[in-house]
Order: structure tokens, then sequence, then C-alpha cells
């Protein structure tokens, strides 16, 4: 359990450490702080230390800590879990098979997911954390890919015990046969319960015993992802059976999403039904507030915290949000984790210097509880204060990342400097602008001399009228010499952009893949999304401006997470889509130079993508080793094999899978039909696609399947099957 108590921490002057008034009445309230799943085991986020930072420096030193998306992964990462998992997964499959009637489509997307426990043994998952935890074993990529290999297959094999197509990967889909964009299904008891099914054992056997462990005035849940918010009013349910007088609070900014997206304020106490307040800004000040509340003697459902800034109540559900000046902020506090747990070999740490955007002017962002900007107000923490955190950081981590929305020019300028001059030894990424400035002030060299392993650049598109439309502040001409800036000091660049901003012609899409192609030695990672509208972006205030037409949401989803549009001139709809189905699938492909994705290698401003910059360099991978007999290939440690499944159907292909699903999600919401859970009933008990016959399935180590060539004994390893199984793997990629 990564419940952390530092050493030699306070207890009440005459009073029993876990007596019934512990905590209240003194001004040091005890206090729990939850960080719950899914979300990225490989490293910590950092709201909780910053909280817990603050708290401590306002007297409140009676607190306790859980990373409870990390015990829960290592909880079921244990070879007894793991290997009952893999047994039912083993027994779904022969149950479907068994059966005398045509497989439903939900019984065939599960019989697809089941086909993942085939290659994998009992100790896969534990010994895939080990090989991330190894310095030697992480960096060969080998056997670091065959780890990577588990996690994907343990994913599918999770997916069995929620509602279809809800997991993906460490995150969750939006919109699947459980719907967070509605009030309905985030309001009802069982269907978060029903996300969170995989993890009710941890919570049994871990979760609750350690609530049990004291009497806690405060517990809050730090949501921070969407991923996390519905196991995290599925603990919350928890926590308030086992702890019925305790003051729970709900903060993040997943939370701060809910509040600002859902259709009235009263639709977000529905959703946080077991919360008493509610956190949707920065936490450090509202937080102190309520632990002096509780102090003092407040009580869950009493009327003390009406004033504290930043809150909202059940009676006061429109808080005054404020921005806090960094400036003055306690440091954070990263002791409260044991940072040798995380799915790394040696610790990342997550810090911010600054807050908000210098710039806050990109026509499509919306991020935060800012209504007249696209984010929050740009401030700045001084650098002096800046590198006695680092200090105090550097004593678990030698490797951070700036998790910032972007510095301004002079202060990355002061702060490298700053590193330079210092005697800290670290490494460190952020996402910054494509600032002209850097090859005209050399900026690539005292970025790399302070430290700066990897940048990452929201560079949005490869034409300029569609930056200028963004307003970007960004001349594309300009670009290429700010990332030559950086490859010269060794620095890599990592690229986000999107296509479908309105009124882009095709031929503006495929500029801003093209621009990439063009450039590729200057650029070490990217990731082109599609553009989704949201309701508090410039575009979507003022639609005139940029040939929109809004249009109504489905009914069933009125958390308006986004906006379908209308372009006024092509008369074309647009809802939120994963592709852009006017670029050619070799662009797509041909601009990923690494397989991974987050949160592993490759993986824009990953943890493990900046420990591999920062011992590989701006190639982030390894160079491959020399031919001649000695050639390492081979994963030193063997984790997942790649068997061929005999299957009583004609051809896995007509297997009905995820993709189907999300087809139907898709249709429903477009049609403006019940998307919510219930809806998907009829569809999923609908007769699947498949046909009865036999065939080979190929399960390759990430988990894909191909249908394997008739006639061909896979069970030898010879040069013609290797060869063959390379093609077929190739193929599935493609």
């Amino acid at each position: 359990m990564s419940v952390f108590v530092p050493l030699g921490m306070p207890r009440f002057e005459g009073e029993p450490d876990h007596g019934p008034r512990a905590g209240r009445g003194t001004g040091n309230t005890a206090y729990l702080l939850i960080n719950p799943p899914v979300t990225d085991p490989t490293t910590a986020y950092h709201s909780i230390p910053y909280l817990v930072g603050a708290a401590r420096a306002a007297g409140h030193t009676e607190y306790a800590c859980v990373d409870a998306n990390l015990d829960a992964f290592t909880y079921l990462a244990d070879p007894a879990r793991f290997g009952a998992a893999l047994t039912v997964a083993r027994s779904l499959r022969a149950e479907i098979e068994a059966r005398s009637a045509a497989p439903r489509r939900h019984d065939e997307i599960r019989y697809r997911q089941a086909l993942a426990a085939e290659g994998l043994t009992a100790t896969s998952a534990r010994d895939a954390i080990a090989v991330f935890q190894d310095p030697e074993h992480f960096y060969h990529l080998p056997t670091y890919a065959q780890a990577v290999a588990v996690m994907s297959r343990w994913w599918e094999l999770l997916a069995l015990e929620m509602p279809p197509g809800t997991a993906d990967g460490f995150s969750m889909r939006v919109k699947a046969a459980v719907n967070l964009c509605s009030t309905r299904d985030l309001s009802d008891p069982e269907v978060p319960a029903a996300v969170a099914r995989p993890f009710e054992g941890y919570f049994a056997d871990e979760f609750v015993p350690r609530l049990r462990e004291r009497p806690w005035a405060v517990v809050g849940l730090s949501v921070n992802y969407v991923s996390q918010l519905p196991v995290a009013l599925r603990m919350a349910r928890l926590i308030r059976t086992v702890l019925p007088d305790t003051v729970i609070v709900f903060g993040g900014t997943e939370v701060g999403d809910v509040v600002k997206y859902a259709p009235e304020p009263a639709a977000a106490w529905r959703i946080f039904q077991d919360a008493d307040l509610i956190v949707p800004g920065e936490g450090e000040t509202a937080l102190i507030g309520i632990l002096d509340a509780v102090g003092n003697g407040a009580v869950r459902d009493g009327d003390a915290f009406e004033g504290i800034g930043g809150v909202m109540t059940r009676t006061r559900p429109d808080p005054d949000i404020a921005y806090g000046s960094v400036a003055t902020l306690a440091s954070p506090a990263y002791d409260v984790w044991d940072w040798e747990r995380y799915w790394a070999p040696e610790p990342v740490i997550l810090y911010s210097p600054t807050r908000g955007c210098y710039w806050n002017k990109c026509t499509f962002c919306d991020y935060g509880l800012n209504t007249d900007r696209p984010t929050s107000p740009s401030r700045e923490r001084p650098v002096a204060a800046v590198l006695e955190d680092l200090r105090e950081a550097g004593r678990y981590a030698r490797t951070l990342y700036f998790a910032v929305d972007a510095m301004s020019p002079r202060y990355l300028r002061t702060l490298a400097a700053a590193l330079v001059e210092s005697s800290l030894d670290l490494r460190w990424a952020a996402e910054l602008r494509l600032e002209r400035t850097f090859p005209e002030r050399a900026v690539g060299e005292l970025l790399a001399a302070s430290g700066c392993v990897a940048v990452s650049f929201g560079y949005e598109s490869g034409t300029q009228r569609v930056l200028d439309l963004i307003d970007k502040g960004v001349k594309i001409d300009l670009v290429p010499d700010v990332l030559a800036e950086l490859a010269r000091n060794g620095i890599a660049a990592q690229m986000m952009g999107f296509t479908g901003f309105p009124t882009e012609t095709r031929d503006e899409a495929l500029a801003t893949y093209e621009f990439l192609q063009h450039h590729e030695k200057l650029w070490t990672t990217s990731g082109i999304g599609v553009f989704s509208l949201t309701p508090g972006s410039i575009v979507a205030k003022e639609p005139g401006r940029f040939g929109v037409e809004l249009l109504p949401l489905s009914a069933s989803d009125d958390i308006r997470r986004y906006v379908p549009w209308r372009d006024r001139q092509t008369g074309e709809v647009h809802w939120p889509e994963p592709e852009d189905d006017r670029i050619p699938r070799e662009y797509v492909t041909g601009n990923r130079k690494v397989s991974f994705d987050r949160p592993f290698v490759g993986g824009i401003d990953s943890a493990h993508s900046l420990l591999y910059y920062a011992r590989f360099g701006r190639g982030l991978l390894p160079e491959p080793p020399a031919e001649g007999p000695g050639r390492e290939e081979e994963p030193r440690v063997r984790l997942v094999e790649e068997p061929v499944v005999s299957i009583p159907f004609a051809s896995v292909d007509e297997l009905v899978g995820v993709d189907d699903l999300m087809a139907e999600v898709s249709r429903r919401s477009r049609a403006h039909l019940d998307t919510t859970s219930g809806a998907y009933g009829d569809w999923l008990d609908g007769t699947g696609t498949a046909r009865p016959g036999s065939c080979g399935v190929l399960v390759l180590a990430h988990g894909g399947l191909v249908e394997v060539p008739a006639g061909v004994d896979f069970a030898a390893d010879n040069a013609v099957t290797r060869a063959l199984r390379l093609m077929l793997a190739t193929q599935a990629r493609v």
C-alpha cells in the first residue's frame, strides 16, 4: 500500500493517537487524500503533493495519502489473482464455444478479448512491472516491448469485467456502453460500480481496511482525468459507508470539467452525491479552509464551509473561482509517495513552476474554469523559490516534467540560466510555444546546458491560414528553424497538432502531416488528433467568425464535453471522431516512429519517454545493434508468447468487436437516440456475425488477432514460420 505517513509526524497533545476526536478542535485536522484508478502507474500526478505541502505549512500535519491507482494494479498483478483472471478468460471462451445457440454480439466482443489470455502465465503481469522497474531490462527495447505487450493484453482481460468498450488501456472511453457525458449514467450508483468491478477485490482487501485505520475527519478524492471519475464515484460510496461522519471532498481538473460542462449546478451534486464539498478549481487554499473549519468543530451537514473561497456546497452551488498566487505557495510535499513502487527504473516527478498560459489566445482552447479566456491567467513562481523546490524534489528524482500550460520566453530563459548556475543535476522536459526567438537567441544551447532533454510543441497545423484562425501567433515558415535549433543541441521535439478545424480543406489537413514528413529529421515523436469543439472555446462563443453553426447535442449527453457543429459553407456536420477519414492511412502510419503510446516510450511527455531521452538522446531509442553473430534481438526476459489458437468460427475477423460497438455509439449519437448504459441492451443481445467453422488465430504479443493460412504448422519453429509470423504481424500493424 502506498499510504505514507512521515516519520516524526506530530500527535495531538494529551489525546490518544486514534481517539474519536483525533484531528478535531485543535486546528490540526486528520485528513486522507486519494488518487483513484484509472490513470498512469508509471509516475504520480502532482496534485496531492501540492495539496499536502500547502496544508502542512498551515499546520495540518496529521494526514495520509493513498495512490489507489498504483495499489490496485499492484494487487491485481499478484500471480494468484492474475492467474485467476487467465482462468476466467479461458473458461469464458469454453462456455461460449459450448453453447448450441449462436453467440450474441456481447459474447463475440468478450470472446475476442478473452483470447488475450493465450500466451500469458500467472506471473506475466508481476514480471512485466519488474521489467519497468529494472534499470537494465527497462532500457533493453526487446525486453521492454514484452512488458508493454503484457500490459496491452492485461487491459483486454480487465475489460471482460467492465461494460463493453469502456476500457481503453490506462484510460477509458468517454462514450461506450457507459456514457461519461451523461448525468443519468454517472448519478446511477450501479453504473460506476460496473466500471469499477475489476477493482472490487482491492477495495475489500486493502482500501476499506485503510479507511478503518482511524476516524479521518476529511477524505479527499483527487480526480484529474475522466478515466478516474467512475471509479472515484464508486470509492466515494464505500467511504461514505465506512466513515458516515467524515467530510468527503471531490477536487481535481476532471471535477472542474464536470462542474463546468454540467447542465446546471444541481447536476454536479447528483453525480457527486456522496460528496459534502466540491472544489472545482485550484485546491490548496480551499483545502486549508476546509481543514481549519473541521478542526474548529464544523460538521459535514453544517454551514461552516459557506465562506471558504473556491468551495461548492449544496446551498452555495456557484463558487467564486480564485486564481491564487504561486509565488507564496509552500513547496510540494514529494515525500508523500514511495517512489520506488512506480513502474519505472527511477522516479520522474511532475512540477509546475508556472500556472496558466501567458499567451491565452488560442481559439480552440478550453481548459480550466476560466469563463472569459481560453484558460487560467499566467502566474509565475519566483525562480529562487523554484530552485529551492527543485532541490527538495531532487532528493527523490533527477528527472522532472515541468507540468505547465506554457512558460513565457522570458521566464523560460531566466529559469534555464538559473539551473545552469545552480548545483542541481536535473534532466527535464516541458511543453513550450514555438517561439521565433529560440534560434535568434541560441535558446537551444541554454536549454541543453540546463538539463532539458525534450520539448513538446502544440504546432497544431501545417497551414498558416489555419494557424491564423487559431490565433496561434506562430509563423509556420519559422518552425523548422526552431526545431533545428533544438536538434543541434540534442533536444528532442515532440510535435502535437490536429486536423478538422473549421473551414480547413482536405489539402490543408494533408499539409499538417506533410509538414512533419518534410522535416522528419527535426522531430522525434508526433501526435496528430482530430479537432473537437468544446463549449467554452472562442470558436463556440463566436461561431459566425469561424463559419460554424452550433448543433444540439444528443439528449443523453447533458455534460457538454463537446459540441456538434455544421460547416456553413459545405453543410457538413461534425461530431467528435477518432480519425479524420480524409487522411490516407499511410500518412498516419508514416508519422509514427515508435509503436508504443502513453504511458509508455513514444508517448508524448510520458515518464518512460523522458527516461529514454535522458539515456539515448533526442533519437529516443537506442541505436540498433550491429549485424553479426553477437547481434542482440531476443528479449532477455520472455513474458508473453504468440500462440496460434484454433477457434470454432469460420473467421476471427467476423467476430463483433469493440469497433462495431463504437460505430453503434456514433450512429446513436448522431441520430439523437439514447446513448446511456441502458440503451445498448438490445444491440448487445442481438445475434453476432460470426459463422460456425474453424480457423487458426495468431495472437500477437500485444494482443492483436490475425487469421493464419490453413495448412501451416505454426507450432514448428523454423525460418518459414518465423517469416510468416513477421509478415502477419506487419500486416496487422498496417
